[in-house]
C-alpha cells in the first residue's frame, strides 16, 4: 500500500571513535571492533514517484557516482527484490550531498539506509530495523549501523550492534583534499607486520560511566597508521591546537575529527579554522536518519 508520493529524509554521517581490526574470514572480509557515532550533518535525500518506472537521480555534487552505479539505486533493488514488490512507478531522487566522499564518515552508507526506510515508510512494508539491516549488509558494511543509529559497538564485519551511551560533546570535522579508498586502506593495513592495537575496554568503560576524558584518552583508529596522508597528521594537531581534547581521523579516512567538551568551545575553533575544503560543526545524535517535515 502506497503511503505518500513525496518525501525528503535526512541521512545521518558517523564518526568512528574507536576501529581495530581484530581478525579476518575466509572470504577475505575483515572482522572488526568499532565504536560508530551518528552525526549530526547530513545529505538530504528527496524522494518523489511519479509515472514511468526505473529510478531518476538528480544531484549537484561533482563526482556523484551516475544511477546505475550509485548505491542508492542499488539500495531501490535490493528493496524491490527482498519484499516481492511492484513498485509501479518511477522513482526520483534529488540529493543534496553534504557528507564529502571518500571521507570515512559513511556518506554512501547513510544515503542507502535512508533510502531503505524511505521506502519502507512510502510503501507500507513495515519491515523491522532488523529486516531493513539484512538487506543492507549486503550493500555495505556500515549500512546496518546507518540503519539503527546513535552510538554503537560494532562487530563483525560491522553487523552485530550494541547500543551504547552517547557522549556529551561537539565534534568539529575537517577533511583534507586527499580522499582515501576503503579497499586501499585495508590492502595498506595488511602490509603492516606488527600493528598497534586499540584499548577498547577502557573506552567502553569511559563511554559507560560518561568520561568524556577517559573516552578521549582511549580513542584510536588502526587505519590511521596505513593512510600515509600527512594532512591528517596536520589537521589532528590544529584541532588539539584549538582545544580538542582529542583528534583522530575517522573510518577509513580521509577526515578528521577534534571532540570539545562544550559547543562554544568548538565554535571558537571553527572560526580559526583555515584552509581546509570541508569543515563543519556538529554533535551526536541518537538515530540514523530523520524525517524531514
Amino acid at each position: 500500500m502506497l503511503i505518500c508520493r513525496k518525501l525528503k529524509i535526512k541521512a545521518f554521517g558517523k564518526l568512528n571513535l574507536a576501529l581495530d581490526i581484530v581478525g579476518r574470514r575466509d572470504d577475505g572480509y575483515h572482522l572488526l571492533s568499532t565504536v560508530m557515532q551518528s552525526v549530526s550533518c547530513y545529505d538530504l535525500l528527496e524522494f518523489e514517484l511519479t509515472d514511468g518506472d526505473g529510478v531518476m537521480l538528480e544531484c549537484d555534487t561533482a563526482g556523484f557516482p551516475p544511477v546505475n552505479d550509485n548505491i542508492i539505486t542499488k539500495a531501490i533493488a535490493a528493496f524491490r527484490d527482498y519484499t516481492n514488490i511492484d513498485y509501479g512507478c518511477k522513482i526520483k531522487v534529488r540529493v543534496e550531498k553534504n557528507l564529502p566522499s571518500l571521507a570515512g564518515m559513511g556518506g554512501g552508507s547513510s544515503d542507502c539506509a535512508a533510502t531503505l526506510q524511505a521506502l519502507n515508510f512510502m510503501f507500507d512494508t513495515r519491515l523491522t530495523d532488523e529486516q531493513l539491516c539484512s538487506i543492507g549488509i549486503k550493500l555495505g558494511a556500515d549500512v546496518p549501523f546507518c540503519i539503527m543509529g546513535g552510538t554503537q559497538l560494532c562487530q563483525g564485519v560491522g553487523e552485530l550492534m550494541s547500543r551504547l551511551p552517547a557522549p556529551d560533546c561537539c565534534f568539529v570535522i575537517v577533511k583534507p583534499d586527499a580522499g582515501i579508498s576503503t579497499p586501499e586502506a585495508f590492502r595498506k593495513y595488511d602490509s603492516i607486520a606488527n600493528p598497534k592495537r586499540c584499548h577498547m575496554d577502557m573506552l567502553l568503560r569511559s563511554l559507560g560511566c560518561g568520561n568524556l576524558y577517559g573516552m578521549c584518552a582511549n580513542m584510536f583508529n588502526v587505519l590511521e597508521y596505513a593512510a600515509e596522508c600527512p594532512e591528517i597528521l596536520e589537521a589532528e594537531q590544529e584541532l588539539r591546537s584549538l582545544g580538542a581534547l582529542s583528534a583522530m581521523m575517522t573510518g577509513s579516512g580521509s577526515a578528521v575529527f577534534g571532540v570539545f567538551d562544550s559547543c562554544g568551545a568548538a565554535e571558537k575553533a571553527m572560526e580559526k579554522l583555515d584552509g581546509w575544503s570541508y569543515k563543519c560543526l556538529c554533535k551526536p545524535v541518537k538515530q540514523g536518519y530523520e524525517f524531514d517535515h
